[in-house]
């Protein structure tokens, strides 16, 4: 696939996206254990569960319904951004509905945060020591610091002209460090806890350290930034103090390669994940960017993506990916190899 046609492609395609659509999908129901590979294989990857709407904790009961009226149902519209917190409530940032979901495991119930705040969110963080979590709102060209459980806005990040398109996001817990992917400035930009600038990595261009159109960032446990560079067709790894370490991908339409590569993610052991919203697919790659396994294709059961964006890995290997217009968040787990 020549390269000015997969850039016509992938602009094509993001219009869509911040079009939205009309009508949400039918998923399929799962049924069964979903695992990859396939048996007689040693699974590495298994699907828990996806998210959408307060129905997913289950309906009211009639006679609930009949006490106090039925309950409103919200499903996303277009999920983006995807995060997990310790307790295991899960936020992704809806762009066109202007506000985050939360999936709050303890109350069993749907709430969200950024309402009122929030235009055209799309990256998300979250410092689950202080119970921020950061969101990136790329027309407001700011990001806002949300308290996780209230809602209300305790950072603002980005005075005026500061940011161009704040997209992608990583905090570092370790460090204390939000890194914040300025996709049309073409740098990664570093603030303190408290949002203070640090520094900013990179310019344009394709060298080593150098972006085109940088988007989706993680960091792993030793501090490691890894940068989805977008229109490079590759990802980018840097040290804790940001220095360039390796590179790997190009620019294709067969496995391996990437053609609209978006989220990105780390497990416990290191393999690197790479959301490819042109495959609908995520790809598993090891530490020197060989690819090791890749999981789904275009549909509406497990482990199917129709034009997926967001991915976050939480420190008990559980993957979240939005898996934008089927609307919804779907979960999986690493299998670590027992040994």
């Amino acid at each position: 696939m020549k390269k000015s046609n997969v850039i016509l492609f992938f602009l094509f395609s993001f219009l869509i996206l911040v079009s939205g659509c009309a009508t949400a999908p039918q998923v399929e129901k799962p049924t069964g254990d979903y695992v990859w590979p396939a048996p007689p294989e040693q699974p590495r990857i298994k699907w828990l569960s996806s998210w959408s709407s307060n129905n997913d904790f289950g309906k009211q009961s009639g006679l609930l319904a009949s006490l106090v009226g039925e309950e409103q149902v919200e499903f996303m519209r277009r999920p983006n951004g995807v995060v997990a917190d310790s307790a295991g409530s899960i936020y992704v940032a809806d762009s066109e509905l202007k506000k985050v979901f939360v999936f709050d495991q303890e109350k069993k119930g749907v709430r969200f945060i950024g309402e009122g705040t929030l235009s055209v969110p799309v990256g998300l963080a979250i410092d689950d020591k202080r119970g921020i979590v950061f969101v990136s709102d790329t027309k407001a060209a700011k990001v806002y610091g949300l308290d996780k459980k209230s809602g209300r806005v305790v950072l603002g990040i980005g005075a005026p002209g500061e940011l161009k398109n704040p997209a992608g996001l990583a905090y570092d817990e370790q460090r204390e460090r939000l890194y914040v992917s300025d996709t049309k400035a073409h740098v990664i930009r570093i603030y303190d806890k408290t949002g203070k600038f640090v520094s900013q990595m990179g310019m344009r261009g394709a060298g080593d350290g150098e972006f085109n159109f940088p988007s989706y960032l993680a960091v792993d446990k030793n501090s490691r930034l890894f940068v989805v560079d977008s229109f490079n067709f590759r990802v980018q790894i840097f040290d804790a103090e940001g220095k360039f370490v390796k590179k790997f991908g190009q620019l294709g339409d067969v496995t391996g390669a990437f053609t609209r590569p978006h989220g990105i993610g780390v497990d416990s052991d290191g393999h690197i994940y790479v959301v490819d919203s042109a495959f609908n697919n995520f790809q598993v790659f090891d530490e020197e960017g060989k690819l090791l396994l890749w999981i789904g294709n275009a549909g509406i059961r497990p482990g199917e993506f129709y034009l997926p964006t967001g991915m976050y890995i939480d420190k008990q290997d559980r993957l979240y990916i939005s898996d934008t217009f089927n609307r919804r968040a779907q979960v999986f787990q690493y299998l670590k190899e027992v040994k």
